[in-house]
């Protein structure tokens, strides 16, 4: 196994490694600027999900239209896996993001649950002024609950800037195989995996495979990567939202107001299931990008709007 899988699978085998000494901040969906979550300073990881497990309290709070990671999520934090955290910001930009917080609260609310304090986070998208005034207001509110200074925000611009070059370049010279691309995002939503990155420089591109893009929901591992690769294929891009371009666009980090900087550069940011801008016409365009043969289009059942 090469270096960079033996870095990342120790990263995804224990994703709250880096959060062990309490107090961090944890998050639930896509839609939150990760300047924002980069300026924490305990540091921010994503609740992570477990697979092949019971959930037998998540069975009994969630409805049967809840997702396999939702109820590992609320069973682990039943368990007091996420006591490392004191607050959990969820996104109302993902449906079952924002069902969960409000299961949460109430769980919370009645005594049945306990663990961090849950928090949500509303982004309006609609190319308005008044959901701009919306969204900043928003990030600065969610800001504030965080204990976040102007100075703490522009050293998360910073540190989310250089992830994003980082990305930016891995994307342009894309040359490993596709599963070391998907485990690489996968684990940039529990650490910083800037680190591990220089080793890509050994993975040499297998030209002789049959190109392929993969599109729909976000997997829930590398499995559908891999099992492309065992037949012949490699994924040479990806068209779902947790991606190389999930951190979206460089924020200004000259910016005398840093939370305007940020609401101004994440509005811009756009996500597969909720563009109704032609996305067939953007898969297309990315299949020419990546000279694919063929798309492979794969959905979650609780992804029916994206579908």
């Amino acid at each position: 196994m090469h270096t960079i899988d033996q870095s990342l699978d120790s990263l995804l085998h224990d994703p709250l490694q880096a959060m062990a000494a309490g107090g961090g901040l944890g998050y639930v969906g896509l839609d939150i600027p990760p300047d924002l979550l980069l300026a924490a300073p305990r540091g921010s990881c994503h609740l992570p999900w477990r697979f092949m497990r019971d959930t037998p309290r998540a069975d009994e709070w969630l409805e049967s239209s809840f997702p396999f990671y939702a109820r590992s999520m609320l069973e682990d934090w039943a368990d007091g896996r996420f006591d490392c955290f004191e607050q959990v910001v969820f996104t109302r930009g993902e449906d079952v993001s924002q069902r969960l917080y409000y299961y949460v609260c109430e769980l919370q609310r009645s005594g049945k649950l306990a663990g961090p304090r849950p928090l949500i986070f509303d982004i309006a998208r609609i190319d308005r002024p008044s959901s701009r005034r919306y969204t900043e207001g928003a990030l600065r509110q969610l800001a504030q609950q965080l204990r976040l200074s102007d100075e703490l925000l522009r050293a998360g611009i910073a540190r989310a800037n250089a992830l994003r070059d980082l990305f930016h370049t891995m994307r342009q010279r894309r040359r490993a195989q596709g599963s070391v691309y998907e485990k690489i995002v996968r684990a940039s939503l529990f650490t910083d995996v800037g680190p591990v990155i220089g080793a890509l420089n050994g993975h040499d591109l297998q030209n002789d495979r049959r190109r392929v893009v993969l599109g729909g929901s976000s997997p829930p591992d590398q499995r559908i990567h891999q099992f492309i690769e065992a037949n012949g294929g490699f994924v040479a891009g990806e068209f779902y939202d947790r991606n190389l371009e999930r951190l979206g666009g460089t924020v200004d980090a000259s910016a005398a107001d840093p939370v305007s900087a940020i609401a101004e550069a994440w509005l811009r940011q756009t996500f597969l299931g909720r563009d109704l801008k032609a996305p067939e016409q953007r898969l297309q365009a990315l299949v020419q990008e990546t000279r694919a043969q063929a798309a492979l289009l794969w959905f979650a059942r609780d992804d029916e709007a994206l579908a």
